[in-house]
């Protein structure tokens, strides 16, 4: 049985995907993201953070109406993101889509961008989205279907990688890329469904709307 997580954090947030959480099987709100849950009817089943994102009245909201409330220090050595993807593995999802991943501090959202290298490992296919990006973290073969985003882009996680890639605008044939390199920026689908195959290495899957 297919099982969806949505993680929803503390970065930029749209009411466009609403729709989407709320079809999730397990909704947990990071920090500010519970709050965010609960101004727009979701209520999450867990919210975890240290909450230094919410006002006194807000963080007493969420422990009003959210059953559990994992609350943590705000000195400690992981991020509160951090914190909710090691909650989300527990549960063994099929699936997790991270959303508030992405915001204004770059620090978070590269590390926020790292934290998918755990559902990798771990056999769960996930990723990050936004209004403008939509970000994965492959290995292996991956089909991709065309969706509502224009460009695509395929850049080394590892050292360096070797891709092929079929049914985008530039097709390729095991391409050596290194991670100091922009080659793999900015190519488009032809088809409707694509494939990417990473014979060596890891790679981020960028697809952007501009």
């Amino acid at each position: 049985m297919k099982k969806r997580i949505a993680i929803v954090g503390s970065g930029t947030l749209s009411e466009q995907f609403l729709p989407d959480i709320k079809k999730s099987g397990i909704v947990i709100g990071v920090d500010r993201g519970a709050a965010w849950l609960l101004d727009h009817g979701i209520t999450p089943k867990v919210a975890i953070g240290d909450f230094d994102s919410v006002t006194k009245r807000e963080l007493a909201r969420i422990k009003k109406l959210i059953k559990h409330v994992e609350v943590y220090p705000a000195d400690k050595d992981f991020t509160d993101m951090e914190l909710a993807v090691q909650y989300a593995l527990k549960q063994k999802p099929t699936d997790v889509v991270i959303y508030g991943g992405i915001g204004t501090r770059a620090d978070h959202t590269l590390g926020t961008f790292h934290l998918l290298e755990y559902f990798l490992n771990a056999g769960i296919a996930a990723r990050l989205i936004d209004e403008y990006n939509e970000v994965r973290l492959i290995a292996g073969r991956q089909e991709m279907q065309k969706g509502p985003f224009r460009y695509i882009s395929i850049l080394p996680f590892s050292h360096s990688a070797t891709v092929s890639l079929t049914g985008f605008l530039y097709e390729v044939s095991r391409l050596p890329l290194a991670r100091s390199t922009t080659r793999g920026i900015s190519n488009e689908f032809s088809a409707d469904i694509a494939t990417i195959e990473v014979h060596e290495g890891i790679v981020w899957v960028i697809q952007s709307r501009d």
